[in-house]
């Protein structure tokens, strides 16, 4: 497998963590085919999957792209930027998108609570 497709099969399996690859590759919106497919350098997600992973990961399209090619991590903290955030939850399942309200809506009452 090229350095390429290794850090690409690296970072896929970081994002999946414990997950399946049918629950990753439904959060996704891909095949498991395809999740399994990136995982063993067999294939190379397009460039709307690319974002996607780039989202998950909190880095913008050219870190990860600068990542997968020549192995430089993105300096400092990643950049959760509102664009990236919402892109990420509409490609969320809807059971997804509910506990992601749940939480967000549990925190801004904590935070209400506390100031």
């Amino acid at each position: 497998m090229n350095p390429k497709a290794e850090r690409l099969a690296t970072l896929v399996k970081e994002l999946r963590s414990s997950q399946s690859q049918y629950k990753f590759a439904k959060l996704l919106g891909v095949s498991r085919p395809s999740v399994t497919f990136w995982e063993l350098g067999q294939a190379w997600p397009d460039t709307q999957n690319l974002q996607k992973l780039a989202d998950l990961k909190g880095w913008n399209l050219s870190d990860l792209q600068a990542y997968l090619v020549e192995g430089e991590l993105p300096s400092g903290e990643p950049v959760y930027r509102l664009e990236s955030i919402l892109g990420a939850i509409r490609n969320l399942p809807s059971e997804a998108v509910a506990e992601v309200a749940s939480v967000a809506v549990k925190t801004l009452a904590k935070r209400s609570v506390s100031a």
